[in-house]
């Protein structure tokens, strides 16, 4: 039996992860900001660790002993530099790990991280790995994960009222790396357990390899929608919708700049060079799952 700290909460990829690690037997630790959110996980066996990992003192205890790590930016809307919230956690991190003497750790990180400059939201990713890559003596893995299916249902309200599913980007067939959480959650425990890590290194989590207008196509057959579009949004519409959603000024800016990387396909250049292949829940198989988050609703 092994002893893991899963940061994250009950997050779509930490939960499913925790479930996995506690079924085969492991010593689990969840940090979480909310006893409440964690319910679930204690009622399966996790211990818990209440606090913010912002706080490298917290974050140094609740990691302490523990064989390996998981670790994840959380989301943050409100700040208005995105890019430096990533290099400060990754300092943050850093500082813990080296505090409590880890020696094994698997970030989440994603398609896109060695953009540092241009992808927003991507880039903070790609800083956090920089400032973990300054660890010495620490096996470091980046997870780069690619766009999360869940991101999709966001579009629900949007095929309900308009008829139409999209963004700021369209990309074409093939090109497009997608993820389930799920299988992200079963790379990572794979990576916890086996250990079979060295030094820094990166490795892409992919689902499947589609394209936007695959994607309205697919799900569209399945909501009855069969000549659903993907549209593409202006960037001042993109932006207007995020603050809508709570975003400040500078997250929606930053998000503006990671889509638009998107639409010019530069945040897949990096998986396609290399030899890279896409396993676990297809589009296809998304789009039924779509169709029933899209059918409760109706």
């Amino acid at each position: 039996m092994s002893k893991f700290v899963i940061a994250g909460g009950a997050g779509n990829v930490s939960k499913p992860l925790t479930e996995i690690l506690l079924s085969k037997g492991h010593d689990v630790t969840v940090i979480g900001r909310s006893t409440k959110n964690l319910e679930e996980a204690v009622s399966l066996g996790a211990q818990t660790a209440i606090g913010d990992v912002s706080d490298s003192e917290f974050l140094s205890a609740a990691i302490s002993g523990a064989d390996a790590i998981y670790l994840m930016l959380p989301p943050n809307y409100k700040e208005a530099n995105l890019k430096k919230l990533g290099t400060d956690f990754g300092k943050v991190f850093a500082t813990a790990i080296e505090e409590a003497a880890v020696k094994n750790v698997v970030f989440l990180s994603s398609y896109g991280a060695h953009r540092l400059t241009d992808a927003g939201a991507i880039s903070a990713l790609g800083l956090a790995e920089l400032e973990l890559n300054k660890l010495e003596g620490v096996n470091v893995l980046h997870l780069r994960a690619g766009y999360f299916y869940n991101n999709l249902l966001m579009s629900l309200g949007q095929v309900k009222e308009h008829g139409v599913i999209g963004n700021m980007f369209e990309i074409p067939s093939g090109t497009f790396t997608i993820v389930d959480p799920q299988n992200i959650a079963e790379a990572v425990a794979e990576a916890l357990i086996t250990r079979n890590f060295t030094g820094h290194s990166y490795k892409y989590v992919v689902s499947d390899e589609t394209g936007t207008d695959e994607i309205a196509s697919l799900i569209g057959k399945e909501i009855g929608l069969p000549g659903l579009k993907w549209v593409r949004f202006s960037p001042v519409d993109s932006k207007n919708a995020l603050k809508g959603f709570g975003f400040s000024d500078g997250a929606a800016d930053e998000y503006v700049e990671m889509f638009a990387a998107l639409d010019k396909g530069i945040l897949f250049e990096d998986y396609f060079a290399g030899n890279n292949s896409a396993s676990g829940t297809s589009i296809e198989e998304f789009a039924k799952t779509f169709a029933t988050y899209y059918n409760l609703e109706n």
